[in-house]
């Protein structure tokens, strides 16, 4: 048996479910980390339509991996984090329907110019209440590294981890990259807590290429 399954992003192959569907099987994928489904962000479609997306990925033998949601992709002092946090509690619903045994998040977009150090704590408070209402679900959430948010770098996802052991990581190499991190320095602080990564790449300008062909170091992590 194979010690390793592949999921995808199947709103990149389509913008409708049913399209998805097809796409993932075409490849011979073992599911789905599941973002958009008919031209709606998952976070925001109603409990009754994630339970007609569960039929049909059951019907044709797929699941959903994680859920690829935008939590925690607002602005730090602008946006209403209360607002927030009931848009997490619906998606943590969605999870459940969907039988996702994970749940991706991100840690909050600080203002350009500022030090995200300053913010360290309210992050951390925030990503807590996210930790509070989630337990008991069975759901793990898993913090991604995203350009410009308090965890953008190797060090500070780390902090996160080590103040919030039920977060664990998504690995994104491309992200990194277009963070000016190195990869296998990054790998080496913080595999022990990753439970997922993203195969993506990118080159030093920013661009987004094919597994491989950037300086993510792909290969040499998945060794």
């Amino acid at each position: 048996m194979k010690s390793w399954r592949i999921f995808a992003f199947a709103d990149e192959a389509c913008s409708m479910v049913d399209g998805q569907i097809v796409a993932m099987k075409r490849n011979g994928l073992d599911g789905i980390e599941i973002r958009n489904v008919d031209e709606v962000n998952i976070s925001e479609i109603t409990l009754e339509k994630a339970r007609e997306v569960r039929k049909k990925l059951d019907d044709n033998g797929l699941v959903v991996w994680s859920i690829g949601s935008p939590i925690g992709k607002i602005d730090i002092e602008r946006d209403d984090f209360k607002e927030h946090l009931e848009t997490f509690r619906h998606t943590l619903e969605i999870a459940d329907i969907l039988g996702s045994g994970n749940l991706r998040l991100f840690s909050f977009y600080i203002p350009s110019g500022k030090n995200p150090g300053d913010y360290r704590n309210e992050v951390l408070d925030r990503l807590g209440r996210f930790c509070q209402i989630a337990e008991g679900s069975g759901i793990c959430l898993c913090h991604e590294n995203e350009k410009k948010i308090y965890g953008d770098t190797a060090e500070r996802c780390r902090d996160i981890f080590l103040s919030l052991p039920q977060i664990r990581g998504v690995f994104d190499p491309a992200n990194f990259v277009q963070c000016g991190q190195d990869t296998i320095s990054a790998w080496k602080l913080l595999h022990p807590y990753i439970k997922y990564l993203h195969i993506k790449d990118a080159r030093p300008d920013g661009s987004v290429v094919a597994a491989g062909r950037g300086d993510g170091n792909i290969a040499a992590i998945l060794d």
